[in-house]
């Protein structure tokens, strides 16, 4: 089987460390900070996305810019210390990896910050491709990437599985024509997510190993 994964939200989750750096960007710009539980609903949309959702209403688009780049130097060093991989991921992963399925990261983050994380908790060829957020693709919802990576494979899009936390990733999905595979403990509801929801790990590598 041929297995995209969204990262944030589903393999990692980053909250504290990008609320830590979203939060220490706006105030390094005398702008109000956020809760965690505020932060949670910004992320899935890319960089600056986030940065506009974490703005005073009405300012203005270069502000969103600004604040953006303070984002991404804050959180160069602050998300390791606000990362973890959830329960069970680590194991699930390695198992599909070594059972020969074809893993891929597909992600909303920056692509340098995609990369550097999937090293870190993933040394070595676990994923055949890890992409983020980059000039080379429009950020999903759009099918692009997606297209790209089931190019690489030379698969016909049934032939994979996208697995994601949010709305974003499963419009992917769709858009991509993939069948996709929603988790429930990232930071959306998973009312939104379709009739295929995994609550757990364990149950998530049930549905990709009987999904084929």
């Amino acid at each position: 089987m041929y297995l995209i994964f969204d990262l944030d939200g589903t393999l990692v989750d980053s909250l504290a460390g990008i609320a830590s750096a979203l939060n220490r960007a706006l105030e390094s710009l005398g702008l109000p900070s956020h809760p965690e539980s505020a932060v949670t609903t910004f992320i899935g949309k890319g960089s600056l996305e986030l940065a506009r959702q974490a703005m005073p209403s009405g300012s203005p688009e270069p502000l969103a810019h600004e604040l953006d780049a303070a984002f991404q130097r804050e959180y160069a060093d602050q998300w390791k210390a606000g990362s973890h991989l959830y329960p069970g991921i680590d194991t699930l992963i390695h198992s599909l990896h070594r059972e020969g399925h074809q893993l891929a990261i597909l992600s909303n983050k920056p692509d340098a910050f995609t990369r550097e994380i999937v090293d870190h908790f993933f040394p070595g060829d676990i994923f055949t491709q890890v992409l983020g957020k980059s000039e080379r693709f429009a950020r999903k919802p759009a099918p692009d990437a997606a297209r790209f990576l089931l190019d690489q494979w030379n698969i016909h899009p049934s032939d994979a599985r996208f697995i994601g936390d949010s709305d974003v990733d499963r419009q992917t999905a769709e858009n991509a024509h993939i069948p996709f595979i929603g988790v429930a403990w990232g930071y959306h509801p998973s009312t939104g997510l379709g009739d295929t929801v995994a609550e757990s790990s364990d149950q998530l590598g049930n549905l990709l190993r009987t999904s084929s």
